[in-house]
C-alpha cells in the first residue's frame, strides 16, 4: 500500500562511495551513494508507466491498476567538485521587484561528473537488470551534455557561501561566521565548498550546533571576529 508510506522510504548502499572508490583506477574523483526506493502513492506524479500507455481514460486507469505497486527507482547521488567556473554572482541585467540584481548561477557538468555517473550506470544497469523488469528505462548524463535545471536532479544544492580558514578563498569561518561582517553568521549547506556525495540536512544541523555554541559561548560575551584573519 504504497499510499500510506512514506516519500523517502528506500535502502542505500556505499559501495561505490568515496571510501570505496580506486579514483586511479575508475579516472574521476568522488563517489556516489546508491538509493533503491519505491515510489509512493501520490495521484498521477507517481503513476509510473510503461512508455505506450495512454495518458488518460480508461486505457490509463487500466495501465495504473495493473502497475501501481509494481515501480521502483535506483539512482546514484554523487560527489560534485569546486571549480573556479563554478560560482555565484549578482547578475548585471536582471532584477527583482526592488531593483536589486537577481542572483545569477555560473555552472555546468565537468568531466569528472560524467565519468563518475557513467561508472555508477554501469552498476546500476546490471543491478536493475538482474532484477528481470518487465520495463527499465535508465537516463544518466552523457558526454557533451550540458546542466540544465529543468529535469528534476536533486534539491540538496551546495556552495556559494564556503567556509573555510582563508578569507581569500572562503566567505565564512570556521564558526560560519562572516569574515567580512563579524555579527553576520551562515547556516545552511551553502557553507559546503563541495559536495561529498550524502544529502546535506544531518551535517547542516550539526554544523548549525557547532556554529550557536559558538555564538553562546564565545560572541555573546566578547563580540567581534571568532577566528583573526
Amino acid at each position: 500500500n504504497p499510499f500510506v508510506g512514506t516519500g523517502a522510504n528506500s535502502t542505500s548502499a556505499l559501495d561505490y562511495g568515496i571510501e570505496q572508490i580506486d579514483f586511479a583506477k575508475e579516472g574521476f574523483i568522488g563517489g556516489s551513494v546508491l538509493n533503491a526506493a519505491m515510489y509512493n502513492g501520490q495521484p498521477i506524479r507517481s503513476m509510473k508507466l510503461p512508455a505506450g500507455s495512454p495518458n488518460w481514460g480508461s486505457g490509463w486507469k487500466k495501465a495504473v491498476k495493473e502497475y501501481y505497486g509494481h515501480s521502483m527507482t535506483i539512482a546514484s547521488h554523487g560527489s560534485n567538485m569546486s571549480y573556479r567556473d563554478c560560482y555565484l554572482s549578482l547578475d548585471p541585467t536582471y532584477k527583482d521587484d526592488y531593483g536589486q540584481p537577481l542572483l545569477r548561477m555560473t555552472f555546468d557538468w565537468k568531466d569528472n561528473d560524467i565519468r563518475m555517473t557513467q561508472f555508477m550506470k554501469g552498476k546500476i544497469d546490471a543491478i536493475s537488470e538482474s532484477m528481470n523488469p518487465d520495463v527499465y528505462k535508465s537516463s544518466f548524463k552523457k558526454p557533451g551534455v550540458h546542466y540544465d535545471v529543468k529535469p528534476y536532479q536533486t534539491t540538496h544544492n551546495v556552495g556559494g557561501s564556503p567556509m573555510g580558514t582563508d578569507p581569500k578563498t572562503s566567505a565564512v569561518n570556521p564558526y560560519l561566521q562572516s569574515w567580512d561582517v563579524h555579527n553576520v553568521f551562515v547556516m545552511g549547506a551553502s557553507v559546503f565548498p563541495q559536495n561529498i556525495q550524502f544529502n546535506p540536512t544531518v551535517l547542516v544541523g550539526g554544523l548549525t550546533l557547532w556554529a550557536a555554541k559558538a555564538i553562546r559561548e564565545q560572541y555573546l560575551k566578547n563580540p567581534g571576529p571568532l577566528v583573526k584573519a
